[in-house]
């Protein structure tokens, strides 16, 4: 497939949105500015909780021919992704948080990996603007992996480098080829009020299983401005939130795992964890730096971790569907047709 042929790939990009009407409004200036153009753009919402955004976007509507409107009853972004990815026409389906601003570039970016048909998804890198402040360092290399441990090296919004293969990308700026979904949904099992976690590392891991490429390009760049978020209560630490983000975390970690890997995680989890389910060494953090917040997290965290245990048996008997298979499998991703692409290389772009 040459360039001109990825030029005429179609592609919907989809947005759920809650209580963020601002947000939403840069999110759509910023998508106006692309060097490409969708064929639909896809808004969730909830109207009768968020009667401000349902007004302007209705009245907005009738000068946007493009636009489809998907109003759902049903809280959470999982229930929001499912509407909209399936009500996407698109050949790519494009997720954009309503706090991610695209640059013009990043669509063109995005969508050049789709040359490869064993691509199933790719995703770019959302500079983090927190306070005012563009958060850029420190710089790494290698994320979107899972470590020995089996955990997931994040911070996507550090990332610099060329386009990579990886296990993961961030939900808040990628795009997922249609004809690779099948029937394969975002998992509504997984726990979580508002943002489920881990909902984007289990459909790309699910994704993966059947044998499609995950494509991290840190030259593709959104502008990320992560606001108010109508899950949680103002502190980070709550119970509830770590008991989700544990739960959500341990489920889709050890869902397809083998013994061995297991047996890590819950070794590293006992002995060092994770600030929202402290192991031995997070114990003796929080005790200096959180004190007051230690119980809830060591009480949610941990309840956390053993509802995310057997959930992962369960996720790893009845997956939420299964995706078509690539075209042949046996074919691999040439790591040298990513590099050479005009602009790859240039990883180190900043605010």
């Amino acid at each position: 497939m040459n360039r001109s042929q990825v030029k005429a790939i179609t592609f919907s990009v989809v947005i759920p949105t809650f209580r963020r009407l601002d947000a939403l409004k840069d999110c759509l200036n910023g998508i106006k500015r692309m060097d490409e153009q969708p064929v639909q753009i896809v808004i969730v919402y909830r109207p009768i909780e968020d009667t401000e955004t349902a007004r302007w976007i209705d009245n907005e509507s009738t000068r946007q021919p493009n636009w489809s409107l998907v109003p759902i009853g049903v809280p959470g972004q999982v229930a929001a992704l499912n509407a909209g990815v399936g009500a996407a026409t698109g050949d790519v389906v494009v997720v954009l948080d309503d706090d991610a601003v695209p640059r013009p570039d990043w669509i063109s970016k995005i969508l050049a990996h789709f040359e490869n048909p064993l691509v199933g998804a790719a995703g770019g890198r959302d500079l983090m603007h927190i306070g005012g402040e563009c958060i850029t360092k420190p710089e790494l290399s290698k994320v979107g992996h899972r470590d020995f441990w089996g955990n997931i090296i994040g911070q996507h919004h550090l990332v610099v480098g060329s386009a990579r293969e990886v296990e993961v990308v961030k939900g808040c700026n990628w795009a997922i080829r249609r004809s690779a979904i099948g029937t394969l949904r975002f998992d509504e099992r997984l726990p979580g009020h508002g943002a489920q976690p881990s909902n984007d590392y289990w459909y790309c891991l699910n994704l993966r299983r059947m044998g499609w490429k995950i494509i991290l390009d840190p030259t593709a760049i959104v502008d990320h401005y992560p606001g108010w978020k109508p899950d949680y209560r103002a502190d980070k630490w709550s119970y509830l939130k770590c008991r989700d983000w544990t739960a959500s975390n341990s489920a889709s970690r050890l869902a397809f795992a083998s013994w061995h890997l297991k047996a890590r995680y819950v070794l590293y989890s006992i002995f060092v964890g994770h600030r929202h389910c402290p192991g031995l060494f997070f114990l003796l953090h929080s005790l200096v730096r959180r004190p007051r917040s230690l119980f809830d997290q060591l009480a949610g965290g941990w309840t956390g971790f053993f509802i995310g245990w057997h959930l992962s048996k369960e996720f790893g008997l009845r997956p939420p569907g299964f995706a078509h298979a690539p075209p042949n499998r046996n074919l691999r991703l040439n790591p040298s047709s990513i590099d050479k692409r005009e602009g790859l290389r240039n990883g180190g772009q900043t605010c």
